[in-house]
């Protein structure tokens, strides 16, 4: 593959300035500039379009375009506090003296796509929704520190807290889409996602449900029920792939406008198509080797991965940055942590442990693990031998996979690569029946997380390789109580460390997202949680128009 170190690469700043949220959209329908059409090729599509029950990353993309947060985060993604976030659907919102509750100012020109006003109650019946057992929300949850919300007056919205925490704001505002009470209060919560509103739904947003055909095509239009958030586009289309490599090829012919999940070895193909241009933007996505701390079959500590040495010693056998410049070239940033650099916790000074044979293999040696005539290594004439399960659909992984597995050979340590196809990865790894696996994450902004808690790590949680620290938990904790963003930052810059030298995981890369986008499109405001954040300001200036982007009624 050419290389690609002349691309350029988005920072944070950058994105910054582009902006993002309801104001990136023009106020009025009239300007020179409005029209045109989007094609989004996609693999996916959503489970459903009822926000408290969607659970797919397809349908929120399609939700977060019919429907309205309250306010909307910024492209800094900071969570603490709400001095990240600009007005949506409240155009402005008043804390209580003792900050447990919220007065949240609502639009009044707000309409839903049917053309009845948004109101107070909307917002109150929203809440209920996905607080009521019968609907199975995951949202309560993450909604369990709201006490209630009333409706004081019709435009007026009050959110009561039980306690005041650093992310109050955050864990309200990013979450909580606001669905129609007139639409969905006579339906049955229990059964949400066979209700008519699943698949036509009626939301306030820039863009309104046109038609949806299963696993072919599911259409847009510019809403105009409420003018001052007309889009620029007028409509947008999600075409449906039966998988990545024909979604990305209908972007190749033209066919489609945009995929987002270009691989590296098709960055070439993009480069050398005049009709398109590659954006590459920062990610929440971090890749890592995970061990599995606990011994599948007895519940002790793992044989091999139960010795800190041990998982030090495999760490410093790696050449990471090998790894990621052989993965993705300079899609990617080496890992430092579990934490994506685009995040307020990160911390981008880390040191991640050296690269360093011969310390791995002293540390080796002093574990008993010695090397025989065949260079391998062993214990009380146990080899020190492990699988390492991927899925077979991630050529990223797979590849990274055959690295490491290299590796890991010159310091004597023998390891069997294991393909599943991603639903048997999954569930061998969210059963915990792995000793070590490459794994994929990616993290909602918050600080709080259980991924790498201890509380993760029992029956529930998301901690898979069950790592356990009390001090990692407690700085964690900390941090994520703390309202000052610096000695919050030095909280979690202390758990990394921990956790670094505890060396549960091998952090491997944080790849960069990868787009293909038709040159014609202006697309200002997307988010390193979110690319299609901003899309409501996105647009196709006239003299760049092609056939589709004519009006419905003039093709």
């Amino acid at each position: 593959m050419p290389s690609l170190r002349a691309l350029p690469l988005l920072s944070l700043s950058a994105l910054a300035a582009c902006g993002g949220g309801p104001d990136a959209a023009p106020s009025r329908p009239d300007g020179g500039e409005f029209g045109g059409t989007l094609v989004i090729a996609t693999p996916a599509e959503p489970d459903n379009l009822v926000p408290p029950i969607t659970g797919t990353v397809s349908g929120r993309q399609v939700e977060d375009l019919v429907f309205q947060h309250l306010a909307t985060i910024g492209p800094a993604l900071q969570t603490v506090g709400d001095a990240g976030f600009t007005p949506d659907l409240a155009r402005r919102w008043t804390w209580a003296a003792d900050s447990l509750s919220i007065a949240f100012e609502l639009d009044p020109e707000a309409r839903w796509h049917d053309g009845r006003p948004v109101r107070a109650g909307d917002v109150v019946f929203t809440y209920r929704l996905a607080m009521d057992p019968r609907t199975a929300s995951p949202l309560a949850t993450t909604l369990s520190n709201v006490d209630s919300v009333t409706a004081p007056d019709s435009l007026t919205a009050r959110v009561y807290f039980r306690r005041r925490k650093p992310e109050q704001f955050f864990e309200l505002a990013y979450y909580l889409l606001i669905v129609p009470k007139h639409v969905l209060e006579r339906e049955d919560p229990a059964k949400l996602a066979s209700s008519p509103a699943a698949r036509a739904p009626i939301g306030s947003g820039p863009f309104r449900v046109v038609r949806w055909e299963p696993r072919r095509v599911l259409e847009l239009a510019a809403d105009t029920t409420g003018g001052r958030r007309r889009a620029r586009l007028d409509r947008v289309f999600f075409t449906v792939a039966p998988d990545p490599l024909t979604a990305f090829t209908r972007v190749a012919a033209g066919e489609a406008d945009l995929y987002e999940a270009v691989r590296p070895d098709k960055v070439p193909e993009v480069l050398a198509n005049a009709q398109l241009r590659l954006v590459v933007l920062p990610n929440i996505e971090y890749n890592f080797l995970s061990f599995n701390l606990v011994d599948r079959a007895t519940g002790r500590p793992h044989p091999i991965f139960g010795d800190r040495s041990v998982r030090r010693a495999l760490t410093m056998a790696t050449d990471r940055q090998r790894i990621v410049a052989a993965t993705y070239d300079t899609l990617a940033i080496l890992a430092r942590g579990p934490f994506s650099s685009a995040l307020a916790t990160a911390d981008r000074s880390l040191a991640p442990l050296p690269y360093d044979p011969d310390s791995a293999n002293a540390l080796l040696d002093a574990a008993g693990w010695t090397r025989g005539t065949d260079s391998l290594r062993r214990r009380n004439g146990v080899p020190l031998t492990f699988g390492m399960i991927v899925p077979s659909s991630s050529s990223s992984r797979m590849r990274m996979a055959v690295l490491l597995q290299e590796q890991f050979r010159r310091v004597g340590v023998d390891v069997q690569v294991e393909s599943n196809d991603m639903s048997a990865f999954v569930e061998r790894y969210m059963g915990r029946t792995f000793d070590a696996a490459i794994s994929s994450f990616q993290p909602d902004p918050t600080v709080n997380s259980d991924s790498w808690a201890s509380a993760g790590a029992g029956p529930g949680g998301n901690n898979f390789g069950s790592y356990r620290n009390p001090s990692f938990d407690a700085q964690l904790d900390s941090g994520s109580l703390t309202f000052d963003t610096t000695v919050m930052r030095g909280h979690f810059t202390r758990a990394w460390t921990i956790i670094r030298d505890d060396a549960p995981a091998i952090w491997l890369a944080e790849p960069r997202r990868v787009m293909a986008v038709h040159a014609r499109l202006d697309t200002p405001g997307m988010r390193p949680d979110a690319w299609w954040a901003g899309l409501a300001g996105w647009s196709v200036p006239a003299a760049k128009r092609i056939a589709r982007d004519a009006p419905a009624a003039a093709r």
